[in-house]
């Protein structure tokens, strides 16, 4: 078929997680345990940054439930998608983070600059106008 196949990924382009739409809203569902180690982290960072790059303005979600362990190669790939998403004007917020991955996100001072919520459910109606 002569149908031009669009930027949009498919799951199985993602080591680190798969894709969610919901509402409006990219849900990225993190399927790593722990991410560690300057390899992992940049194909991480790489996985986010193409996710930011596509699917027009849409808000992004960050379900963090499955992860245990960030090392700090793995909360600067935090930080970097929170301040790539704002450079295109898309909100961003994290969800159900790992009280171990909360502390260190405190640590590093992740609440400062990205909305934590303890729910996917409270995440998604922060997104949407009251």
């Amino acid at each position: 078929s002569s149908r031009q196949k669009g930027p949009a990924m498919s799951t199985a382009d993602f080591k680190h997680f798969r894709l969610q739409h919901v509402d409006g809203v990219v849900i990225i569902e993190m399927m790593s345990k722990d991410i560690q180690g300057p390899d992992m982290s940049k194909a991480f960072i790489a996985e986010l940054m193409s996710v930011v790059e596509q699917e027009d303005a849409k808000p992004i979600l960050l379900n963090l439930r499955r992860t245990i362990y960030f090392s700090s190669m793995g909360y600067s790939a935090l930080f970097k998608l929170v301040k790539f998403a704002k450079e295109r004007q898309r909100p961003v917020r994290f969800c159900n983070m790992h009280p171990d991955v909360r502390v260190g996100g405190d640590i590093v001072g992740l609440p400062l600059v990205v909305e934590i919520h303890d729910t996917e459910e409270s995440a998604l109606k922060a997104f949407s106008p009251a």
